[in-house]
């Protein structure tokens, strides 16, 4: 089992958390201005009437879909740079709650039903590291599907002095021989250029999980579709 990153690590790994960090917001004001200077360009060319080629405006589009692109990667990154670092106090949160939060903020497309067990227990943990380990884990679930509509099912239940965590879904799965890459930071197993998508996502939930002394994993599912991540979070006695 790999060793847990702590918000108390020193030397090294928190240098190089804090140089993410000071990087990715010193980039994301370059790259909001990629986003903008194109729509100014477009904007005073057509103030002086001049119509672009073709090929000069499908240029134009893709730095401008370049930009939009490198700003959604970099703030991920920073997101990934928070874990732990910038953590809330720990404390006893509703599961029940935090998975129901996730399951509102999932995006209207595809259409996704969440299916909840969690048994009325509690895990204890900083806030704003939950919230992105669910966000996480049902985004990614939501970001893959590759259906107008699905579902989601999570399964909680105590192991030892922990709660264990199981998030199903519906979608096209991903083959065993990736189930351990998919969890590094900026992996994807399409482009980029067509998901869409940043591949930092479950780099943040494992993060989240192993700063709470957890493990998370792919595991193995006998429905013919669908994806299976089991992971462990510290339980709270009752909420206490």
């Amino acid at each position: 089992m790999s060793r847990p990153f702590t918000s108390n690590s020193q030397g090294p790994v928190q240098e190089a958390e804090e140089f993410l960090y000071i990087m990715t917001h010193d980039l994301k004001a370059f790259a909001r201005a990629m986003r903008t200077i194109p729509d100014w360009i477009g904007e005073d060319l057509a103030a002086q009437r001049i119509v672009l080629s073709a090929d000069a405006a499908d240029n134009l589009a893709m730095l401008r879909d370049y930009a939009h692109r490198l700003d959604d990667t970099l703030t991920a990154l920073t997101e990934l740079s928070r874990v732990a670092r910038l953590a809330d106090p720990p404390a006893a949160h509703d599961l029940e709650a935090l998975v129901t939060g996730a399951c509102t903020r999932l995006p209207a497309t595809p259409r996704l039903t969440c299916d909840t067990e969690c048994g009325g227990l509690h895990v204890k943990g900083p806030l704003n590291d939950l919230n992105r380990l669910f966000d996480a884990i049902l985004g990614n679930a939501a970001a893959h599907h590759d259906r107008d509509f699905g579902n989601l099912r999570i399964v909680a239940r105590t192991w030892h002095d922990r709660v264990q965590v199981t998030v199903s879904d519906d979608g096209p799965g991903i083959a065993p021989a990736h189930w351990t890459a998919v969890f590094k930071p900026l992996a994807t197993l399409r482009p980029k250029s067509e998901t869409g998508h940043s591949g930092v996502g479950l780099a943040i939930a494992r993060k989240v999980v192993r700063s709470l002394g957890g493990e998370i994993a792919i595991i193995p599912t006998e429905a013919p579709r669908g994806l299976s991540v089991r992971f462990d979070l510290p339980g709270a006695d009752g909420g206490a």
